[in-house]
């Protein structure tokens, strides 16, 4: 085994991938979002993996290569599946399906024919269903392939799903959809509601499946398609065939278990095919790529699968694919369009991107108007002009770039695009740094960049404010409400001039104030990736916490510029120290950084910051369930619960003999008079803030003879 101590350069680079491949798994699995394509995501994966194999030493439970997915535990009970619910690996080519197939030829030991089953790969969120003598139970997500999601109730709002299957007792696994026509009438429902749209069907399913409230699920037009069947424990234990429960049916292939599927009431799909060389195959997968635009879902490429089932078992599964089957995904859909304008786009940080203002064109399914175009840079090496047609594409389906410009069809007349030396906002002029590839604006002042600001103050990863996105932030700051983010916790002044405002109205209001001091509580780290330093993204923010352990440190190391002693973080660098230190050299941003949590004088601030020292004490509330109930109104029901987990304590939903607190907010209810039946201890939201607070300035006990210690 190769010594990896004196070699840290490729234990920092292991840790660099793990990370990156884990804010994406989180991104495509948790929040519906994915941001980067499956073939950029898997060249970063097999990098770790060629890491791990040259030295094993790396590898760990926690690795990605381990892992499958993530679960959201913070707003989903958890659900463990008995058999692991693994994702398929990929293949780009057809050299990766020559050397999968020899693969299972070696495992196997079979030098014969192989029969595989291709199936399309639906685009969706692979879903698992359990029923007991008939009845449907529960059913979860994938999540990391061990523990999903529960999502039973969501599941049961779905038209296609058998609520009662015979006198099946089983696991049926497949992929919870949503159809093209269905995705387009939801957006435009959205689009006329002033709704943020979904990206593709795959985020809309995703988010439409995983919602706390299953009326909204069922206010959404989902379908599932089954693939697998798992009949209590005989298909665990059986060494040749499955018996489906009384289902009077002997299963041998994965042909037949798409027969039974069928047998049972459960949509699967209608492409599927038996395939016995490999030429054939490939026929079959040419053809279904060109017939995926034409199809009423999403599909992203398509599943080969060994079609006998005793075969299946006797390859097994490594810790994350089975080895019996395999994902061929499509090359990314292209379109072809016209650039109408090429607009400079001020961001956040001052950077400058070229935008590209496309004809609007449909790619599989989702109407594309805008790509980036990157920087200057990029922009004069691809030499992409206003009105050149350009061939498009989404990479891995979600993101819009343009791969060329088609010169035989450029106008004679045609000049390269002129990078303005000047803010197209504020007239400033820009700044090109040597060795960098961007161009900035450097007006702290610059409109463009405040609502830039602004907009990421109020994103989900930061304050996340319900109700107040980037539609929102422009109207009130164009309206002079708001112009720092401290201004955003002060709207309940501007209550009289917005209810006037035409589309508003009092309940708009309401509901709007009612957000924002929800969002009076914030952890730390989410405190300071709201702020919006340059390089200092959700990860680093975490890790600057972490070094920090209180907001007063923070500041004090702010307020003097102390930036250079992040540089003993492991996976801080020089460059995000020095824009710490000119971040905070701005006064303005000292000032609103003081205004929000608080100056060094202990001037209290707007918000209430929960510091990451407060989770190494004894731990407010270890060990003890917190139920909240009724309207609860100064916090939002994430953060409560993040505050209870972070004091060593539980959220439950329930209240029971063993429940330690109850926090009753407005109109409390049903739980309110158990827990005055059980004699559980009963405090308002009031008291829960004075509590947090009396813990995160270091006191044992609180309000009302409380005594936590």
């Amino acid at each position: 085994m190769k010594n990896l101590v004196a070699n840290t350069d490729i234990r920092d680079r292991h840790a660099e991938l793990a990370q990156r491949l884990n804010s994406y798994s989180k991104q495509y699995y948790i929040f519906d979002n994915p941001s980067i394509s499956d073939a950029e995501y898997d060249a970063i994966y097999n990098e770790l993996l060629a890491l791990e194999k040259e030295f094993p030493q790396l590898q760990s439970k926690e690795s990605p290569s381990q892992k499958v997915g993530g679960v959201d535990a913070k707003r989903f009970k958890k659900a463990i599946h008995t058999v692991p619910m693994l994702s398929l690996e990929n293949a780009y080519s057809e050299t990766d399906i020559s050397d999968f197939i020899e693969r299972v030829r070696k495992i196997s030991g079979i030098e014969g024919v192989i029969e595989f089953v291709l199936e399309p790969k639906l685009d969706g969120l692979s879903a698992s269903i359990l029923y007991k003598e008939g009845e449907l139970v529960s059913a979860a997500t994938r999540g990391d392939g061990f523990i999903g999601e529960d999502v039973t109730q969501n599941i049961l709002t779905i038209g296609n799903v058998p609520k009662k299957v015979m006198n099946f007792s089983g696991e049926v696994r497949g992929e919870v959809v949503m159809q093209k026509a269905d995705f387009l009438e939801l957006n435009e429902q959205r689009r006329l509601n002033g709704e943020k749209l979904f990206a593709n069907p795959r985020n809309a399913a995703a988010g439409s499946l995983r919602q706390l409230d299953p009326a909204i699920t069922a206010s959404r037009k989902l379908t599932f398609f089954a693939y697998s069947i798992i009949a209590d424990s005989q298909m665990r234990e059986n060494s040749r065939s499955t018996t489906v429960s009384d289902f009077s049916i002997t299963l041998s292939t994965q042909l037949a278990v798409l027969q039974a599927l069928q047998d049972l009431g459960f949509a699967v799909s209608d492409k599927v095919v038996v395939c016995k060389d490999q030429s054939e195959a490939f026929e079959f997968y040419k053809k279904i790529e060109k017939q995926r635009a034409e199809l009423e879902y999403d599909i992203d490429g398509i599943v080969y699968k060994v079609n006998d089932l005793s075969i299946q078992r006797k390859l097994g599964s490594s810790a994350k694919f089975p080895r019996h089957s395999i994902a061929y995904k499509f090359s990314a859909e292209k379109a072809q369009s016209m650039v109408l304008d090429i607009v400079a786009q001020v961001g956040r940080t001052g950077n400058i991107t070229p935008v590209a203002e496309l004809a609007p064109v449909s790619i599989g399914g989702v109407v594309v108007s805008r790509a980036t175009l990157h920087n200057k840079d990029e922009l004069a090496r691809r030499d992409i002009r206003v009105g050149d047609r350009v061939v498009l594409q989404r990479a891995g389906d979600v993101i819009p770039q343009i791969m060329y410009p088609i010169l035989e069809e450029r106008s004679s007349g045609s000049i390269p695009f002129c990078f303005p030396t000047t803010c197209p906002c504020c007239g400033s002029v820009l700044l090109e740094e040597k060795d960098e590839a961007a161009i900035k604006c450097i007006n702290i002042n610059c409109e463009a960049q405040l609502v830039e600001k602004l907009i990421h103050f109020v994103s989900r990863q930061a304050f996340n404010i319900d109700g107040l996105g980037e539609r929102g932030i422009r109207f009130l700051y164009e309206k002079g409400v708001i112009k720092s983010s401290s201004d955003i916790f002060r709207i309940e002044k501007q209550r009289g001039f917005l209810e006037s405002v035409d589309g508003w109205g009092k309940q708009s209001v309401e509901n709007l104030v009612k957000s924002i001091n929800a969002a009076r509580m914030i952890t730390l780290d989410r405190f300071i990736y709201a702020l919006g330093i340059p390089r200092i993204g959700t990860a680093m923010s975490k890790l600057i916490a972490n070094f920090f352990k209180s907001y007063n440190n923070f500041l004090e190391s702010a307020a003097n510029r102390r930036g250079d002693e992040l540089c003993q973080v492991k996976g801080v660098g020089v460059s995000v120290a020095n824009d710490f230190n000119r971040f905070f050299a701005n006064e303005s941003n000292l000032k609103i950084t003081r205004e929000l949590g608080g100056d060094e004088n202990g001037a209290k601030g707007i918000v209430t910051i929960i510091d990451v020292e407060s989770t190494e004490k004894k731990g407010l509330f270890s060990g003890q369930s917190i139920v909240f109930t009724g309207s609860i109104e100064k916090f939002s029901r994430d953060a409560a619960k993040e505050f209870v987990e972070r004091f060593g304590g539980k959220a439950a939903s329930s209240v029971s003999a063993k429940t330690f607190l109850v926090v009753a907010g407005k109109n409390a209810g049903q739980k309110l008079d158990q827990a005055r039946k059980l004699g559980i201890r009963v405090i308002s939201e009031e008291d829960f803030l004075e509590i947090i607070g009396d813990a995160d300035r270091g006191f044992s006990d609180a309000k009302n003879g409380l005594a936590f210690e």
